[in-house]
């Protein structure tokens, strides 16, 4: 028989073990919580997201910025397309963000990034601000490794809709101007249409040493998506649309920009160089 203090050391002995089976459950269903919120967070996404971001040759120097199409999109995909640029952020370091608007601060998804920590503090450029006060169009210089700067050239493509017009016209020398005494490495120039919709704008792009023109228009009033023109070598190599985002990642010599969709896939849209520079 067991004595009285046995009975108790037992009693004990049982209530510790059940201690440590009720903490070993609790730590594995804890862990299981975090895997499901994981898989959650990250179901759709495409397991060579990373890699696809990383393509080609990337340097320690290298900066990123997004292209985003605000305007007032539904909150459901503003919200999925914030949502994207967090993750990326993660994998890339996102210097700025331009986005082809013209709603200046009062831009919904400019509003709605502030809910996001990780986008609260970034540099957003809309067309919109972009312009400077009592001025149609504008150049904004921003600093990048290597010594290098990058010009945002705003411009105000609803001048262009009339042939005849003064405005339109005095754009046109304003951005000839603007272009051939830039002594920026990369000349981007940002408008709400498509580029074909304009023969002298195309013309001018051309000739006078702009890197890539983007816009957030197409001839089709029902498409939606971001459009990039690269030019390279006096001709132009590539144009491409996105329902999403563009990233861009710039190099001393070289810009890549890659389409991110609202589902989290990721292409490599197209590659060019700096004006002026060889191809390798």
């Amino acid at each position: 028989m067991l004595m009285g203090h046995d009975k108790s050391d037992l009693q004990l002995l049982r209530k510790k073990k059940m201690k440590e089976k009720s903490w070993r459950c609790t730590l594995i269903t804890q862990l299981s919580l975090c895997a499901a919120a994981y898989i959650a967070l990250n179901i759709g996404q495409p397991q060579n997201q990373n890699q696809k971001l990383s393509h080609g040759r990337r340097s320690s120097f290298d900066i990123y910025f997004i292209t985003v199409n605000g305007g007032f999109t539904s909150l459901q995909q503003q919200t999925l397309l914030l949502q994207q640029m967090v993750k990326v952020k993660r994998i890339c370091d996102i210097r700025f963000v331009i986005d082809i608007s013209a709603l200046g601060e009062s831009e919904p998804l400019l509003q709605n990034a502030t809910l996001f920590p990780e986008l609260r503090n970034m540099p957003w450029y809309t067309c919109g601000n972009l312009r400077r006060q009592g001025e149609t169009y504008s150049v904004t210089r921003i600093e990048i490794p290597h010594g290098q700067t990058l010009d945002i050239i705003a411009l105000d493509t609803v001048l262009f809709q009339d042939p005849s017009s003064a405005r339109g016209n005095d754009q046109i020398l304003w951005l000839r101007k603007t272009l051939n005494e830039s002594d920026s490495d990369w000349k981007i120039v940002v408008g709400f249409d498509p580029l074909i919709s304009f023969e002298s704008l195309h013309s001018t792009l051309l000739h006078y040493g702009a890197d890539a023109y983007m816009s957030t228009k197409t001839c089709d009033a029902e498409a939606q998506g971001l459009y990039i023109t690269a030019f390279n070598h006096n001709s132009i190599s590539k144009e491409e649309t996105v329902n999403g985002f563009l990233l861009h990642r710039v190099s001393s010599m070289e810009m890549v920009t890659f389409a991110v969709k609202l589902t989290g896939e990721v292409e490599r849209k197209l590659s060019f160089r700096q004006r002026g520079r060889s191809s390798m």
